[in-house]
């Protein structure tokens, strides 16, 4: 009996104290849990009291625990990087055509642009194209070699060679050689402009066209020969 007494008496001042925490705020004139503001933005997210010291006045109880939101980071959005735009490559020169210089040795077709002014105007479908230009020095002269689509020569084939006042023509011989010679207005005094002649084979008018030919001045007589091969180009650059 007498534990049971102590009990009833433990519950009865327990709920005593409970309600004087309930009335005293009240009768201080201190604000209580159910009056407390809730500050905007904050969620309660439970009722577990917890103790705030706001000196000089006495303790107050809060019955919310604030929820604090975090944003979440974004993610950075990447810069794009621009793509360049590719420069398109020139073409080397006319398609299938080999160019060497008097020793031999394989240039480019921008070399002999460069040291001749020479220019090349290659033209599709089946005719004579030029393949070669080849640097010689000594004869004052230039001479057109042509050759059948399988690389033997080709005779009797009419060659015609320009000058701004008048033209010249000749067949090819058995070896496939037609040669012209070069006067005094044949010199190249610069580069730049080339030569005074040209030249095509067979006057059909897909056959490739070889201006600006002539001799480069102050020296003995360098000029280029020239060589076509009768055959298909599909497209010219």
């Amino acid at each position: 009996m007498k534990t049971e007494s102590n009990l009833i008496l433990a519950v009865c001042t327990l709920a005593l104290t409970l309600v004087v925490l309930e009335l005293v705020p009240s009768a201080l004139g201190l604000p209580t849990a159910a009056a407390v503001h809730i500050p905007p933005g904050l969620t309660p997210v439970a009722y577990l009291p917890y103790l705030v010291f706001d000196l000089p006045a006495p303790v107050i109880p809060r019955c919310y625990l604030p929820l604090v939101m975090v944003a979440p980071t974004p993610t950075p959005t990447p810069t794009p990087t621009p793509t360049p735009t590719p420069t398109p490559t020139p073409p080397p020169g006319p398609i299938g055509l080999k160019v060497y210089d008097m020793y031999g040795v394989q240039r480019t077709y921008q070399w002999a642009v460069n040291k001749y002014g020479v220019r090349v105007e290659q033209r599709s479908g089946q005719s004579y194209h030029c393949v070669e230009l080849r640097e010689i020095t000594g004869p004052a002269g230039v001479e057109v070699w042509v050759y059948q689509a399988n690389g033997l020569p080709a005779a009797n084939v009419r060659v015609e060679f320009y000058w701004p006042t008048g033209m010249d023509f000749r067949y090819t011989e058995a070896s496939g050689k037609a040669g012209f010679g070069y006067g005094s207005g044949s010199w190249i005094w610069d580069p730049a402009a080339g030569g005074a002649h040209w030249l095509v084979v067979n006057t059909a008018s897909t056959c490739d066209a070889v201006s600006r030919l002539g001799m480069l001045a102050m020296t003995n007589h360098d000029h280029l020969d020239v060589s076509y091969r009768y055959g298909y180009l599909s497209a010219a650059p």
